[in-house]
């Protein structure tokens, strides 16, 4: 996989398992940042405010180098970090997973509860399906009419797209490409006479 590319979840999916009559849902989900995650997040807590603790753990970057994973009152390092183990296992990023429990009136034990978040974690995955994403750069591209379409050529030979174009004196290009193609994208298409740059973008 390249540096442009990541695996996310395709889309939301629940688990559940039961463990000496607690009960443990899992909700499995990707997120595109922090906001987005907290809103679900409060989502679920509101559907499911009787209950003792709502733990959970996200992971996201391309490379999934930021994450957190979260007790909720559970045992320190008995609920988060066994649901982050099932994101970063499956190869996972930019994806979260919520899990809520009711107690049952049995003490599980700090191995016993790491073991239900791990397997409720899971079962969520297994319900789910794995996406493959490309991290794009926005470029504004600004050519003669003779170099349009070599530039519409070159957008789709990377792998990108043509978002919008303009017609007027000139051409007026907002392409979409993979991240790591920009920079030389930009100095062939500048060294060619036309003006192209790198837009700031949420996914750049």
């Amino acid at each position: 996989m390249s540096t442009d590319q990541y695996n996310t979840l395709s889309g939301e999916s629940t688990g559940e398992v039961r463990e000496k009559a607690s009960r443990f849902l899992a909700y499995a989900f990707p997120v595109a940042d922090e906001e987005a995650f907290k809103s679900r997040l409060a989502a679920v807590a509101r559907e499911h405010h009787g209950a003792r603790h709502i733990c959970y753990a996200w992971i996201m970057g391309v490379v999934g180098d930021r994450f957190r994973a979260f007790d909720a009152g559970e045992p320190a390092g008995s609920a988060g970090r066994p649901i982050l183990r099932q994101l970063q296992g499956a190869g996972l990023t930019q994806c979260a997973i919520i899990v809520v429990r009711y107690f049952g009136g049995t003490l599980l034990g700090k191995a016993g509860l790491a073991h239900a978040f791990a397997d409720a974690a899971k079962e969520a995955l297994a319900h789910n399906g794995i996406v493959q994403c490309t991290v794009l750069a926005r470029m504004q591209v600004v050519c003669g009419y003779a170099m349009v379409e070599e530039v519409k050529k070159q957008v789709a030979q990377a792998g990108g797209t043509v978002e919008q174009a303009a017609y007027t004196e000139q051409c007026t290009l907002t392409v979409a490409v993979p991240k790591s193609q920009a920079d030389d994208l930009a100095a062939r298409w500048n060294a060619a006479g036309t003006t192209a740059q790198v837009m700031p973008s949420p996914q750049a």
